[in-house]
């Protein structure tokens, strides 16, 4: 879900094809920006609750933001870098990372790739103190994935990779797109299963 201080874009992964949460966040943000010349992106996991009302759903004008420092399940932050769940970034600091990667599915490590992304471009992550960023997650059954064992481009090569890899490269087809009073409701296909990007190779000089 992508929202701003007026609406929320919904957006739904068509087809039974493994969830791609970072390459759908791509799509929200070009088809908001369409909409409007939003100067806030919220980018919000359905699941999470907050819990504190003085939470402001705001961007830092500087740096991109993270919202859900306390999720109920540790309500501390699992490591320092972490950047995930709810997040507040400008279209100047999405532009400035390219967009999030389009090549993580069923929920790897795109939130480290993100972190990633941000400290290359030459920001910082603003983390909401704890006791305002807390937000309950809402429960539902989930089995792990074989794509668990795939090899993560945010261990391996994202500095090679993150200019390549994101808004630049985003490839979907628009299926519906439903304005509803409060939200727009959008249905895309985002493709089938990726091949990951493979690691930039340096030529090597002849002896």
């Amino acid at each position: 879900m992508l929202c701003n201080l007026i609406e929320c874009h919904v957006f739904f992964q068509a087809g039974t094809g493994p969830f791609n949460r970072a390459k759908l966040l791509n799509v929200g943000v070009h088809e908001a920006m369409k909409d409007n010349d939003w100067d806030c992106l919220l980018l919000h996991n359905m699941d999470l609750i907050p819990e504190n009302d003085y939470n402001l759903y705001v961007c830092d004008k500087y740096y991109p933001k993270h919202l859900s420092t306390a999720v109920d399940k540790l309500y501390r932050l699992p490591y320092s870098s972490v950047f995930g769940g709810v997040t507040a970034l400008t279209p100047d600091h999405y532009m400035k990372i390219n967009g999030f990667p389009n090549t993580y599915w069923e929920r790897l490590d795109e939130d480290d790739d993100i972190a990633k992304r941000i400290h290359i471009a030459g920001m910082k992550i603003i983390q909401v103190p704890l006791h305002v960023g807390r937000y309950k997650m809402m429960g539902y059954g989930q089995t792990a994935s074989p794509l668990l064992n795939l090899k993560r481009p945010a261990e391996l090569h994202t500095s090679q990779t993150w200019k390549d890899d994101g808004t630049n490269s985003l490839v979907f087809k628009l299926l519906e797109k439903k304005k509803k009073h409060l939200y727009t409701d959008i249905m895309v296909d985002i493709g089938a299963t990726p091949a990951l990007p493979p690691p930039s190779r340096k030529k090597k000089n002849n002896p």
